[in-house]
């Protein structure tokens, strides 16, 4: 009897050593699909397409995304209210868009106990926010290349510097206008992000990416953005 008193013990710290082991050596896309179904979520073929997509990009925040996914699996609300958090960021990984940002404000807004629904109404503003950010950068010329490829002009930054400066002109927008802020205050909002932008500079950002687009970029453009993620 002392005997096996003794063992049960070993024997329930051999079972939680083996279950560590299984989780380690579980992939990243097993993680996920495991919180998508722990959601669970009506269809995952989607998301976890989308997970695959944003695994082949070297600035993707996957440990994050997951994390996500399982906090939002062990909430009380509804699969469709939980379904639209998710939704901004599998549209973000299908559009090749940064999603850092979205994921930092799910996870935030959680810890913060901020109802599920009005994360999603966040994000979704976000999202939008992120994909005028590009397109504007574009129109300005200025655009990304994959890590490693020849930079033919000066324009062309790498991706994971043109991510962040999208990721952070676009937050910084979205900051403005969760706190009040009016869409038509373009000057404003050039302050904003011209004071993000050189905050960072140096350290986050490099100095030559804030001066190309802060040369190219007004008043008019963030006014553009804003109105789109409000109308």
């Amino acid at each position: 009897m002392i005997r096996a008193a003794r063992a049960q013990p070993l024997v329930t710290i051999a079972f939680l050593l083996v279950l560590g082991l299984f989780a380690v050596a579980q992939t990243p896309q097993a993680r996920f699909e495991q919180a998508l179904r722990a959601i669970p979520v009506t269809d995952t073929a989607r998301p976890l397409a989308a997970f695959a997509l944003g695994l082949s990009q070297p600035d993707f925040p996957a440990a994050e995304v997951i994390q996500l996914a399982e906090r939002l699996a062990a909430t009380s609300y509804s699969i469709p209210e939980k379904e639209a958090v998710l939704l901004s960021v599998v549209v973000a990984m299908e559009e090749g868009l940064p999603v850092d940002g979205l994921v930092t404000k799910g996870l935030e807004g959680l810890a913060r106990g901020i109802p599920v629904p009005q994360i999603a109404r966040s994000l979704h503003q976000r999202l939008i926010l992120l994909a005028e950010t590009r397109d504007l950068l574009y129109a300005k010329g200025i655009f990304s290349v994959a890590p490693g490829s020849p930079q033919s002009v000066p324009t062309a930054l790498p991706t994971p510097r043109f991510n962040l400066l999208i990721t952070h002109i676009s937050d910084t927008i979205a900051d403005y206008l969760e706190g009040g802020g009016s869409p038509f205050e373009g000057q404003t909002l050039l302050q904003e992000v011209r004071f993000r932008l050189t905050t960072l500079q140096g350290a986050t950002l490099k100095v030559e990416d804030v001066e190309l687009v802060l040369k190219r970029i007004g008043p008019a453009d963030l006014t553009r953005i804003a109105l789109a993620a409000v109308s």
